[in-house]
């Protein structure tokens, strides 16, 4: 058992604190992305990722609260009370509800959020390895292999975004150069899959599998 502060948790506790702290963090992301939906309009491709990605989180949230119920764990509501306000305090404005500063800043912050949910189930993940819990790490694997999908998808919805909301402004923004763009995403991509290899090496990890 692990003891905190002089109280002993058990392995279970332990990994029913993760649980909890990434079912608040959904729960608070599929408002944000509804948002987002909304305000959206066009172009039409845009919002259907985003409602991809909404689909995910209603998933995930179930998969939480089905997950939650029969760990025996505490009730799904009084979970996301306490766990909230650390997960949220942590995120700071990193799922502000449609700012208004614009949309591209919005959808920004959505990045934020689905980046901070995915390091959130890298720690899901490895907690439960650890310590022996193989149902766990699986769902959160899953988890996190949505919001991968999710990131790079915003790596091509907001710069279109942003290009829109320039004309919107009344600016000559030219959207040819968004195939430009999309290339210097994919350029650095690429180069951070070599800065993993080396990390991997320096670590002496260079076993771990590549994605």
């Amino acid at each position: 058992m692990e003891q905190t502060g002089g109280v002993k948790r058990s392995a279970r506790d332990t990994i029913n604190t993760h649980i909890t702290d990434m079912l608040a963090l959904e729960e608070h992301i599929e408002k944000a992305v509804s948002g987002q939906i909304q305000a959206l309009g066009d172009p039409p491709h845009v919002g259907a990722d985003l409602r991809t990605i909404q689909r995910w989180v209603h998933i995930h949230i179930a998969n939480l609260e089905q997950l939650m119920r029969t760990r025996g764990a505490t009730t799904v509501s009084g979970a996301i009370k306490r766990a909230g306000s650390s997960v949220l305090g942590r995120a700071a404005g990193a799922i502000d509800l449609l700012r208004q500063e614009g949309q591209p800043k919005n959808l920004r912050d959505d990045y934020t959020a689905f980046s901070l949910a995915a390091i959130g189930y890298v720690m899901l993940n490895t907690t439960a390895l650890a310590l022996g819990d193989q149902e766990v790490a699986d769902l959160a694997t899953q988890h996190l292999g949505n919001y991968a999908m999710g990131l790079i998808a915003l790596h091509y919805i907001i710069p279109a975004v942003v290009v829109r909301s320039l004309q919107q402004e009344g600016l000559a923004a030219r959207d040819d150069v968004l195939k430009d763009v999309f290339r210097n995403v994919e350029k650095a991509w690429a180069l951070g899959k070599n800065v993993e290899t080396h990390t991997a090496r320096a670590t002496g990890l260079q076993g771990r599998p590549s994605h």
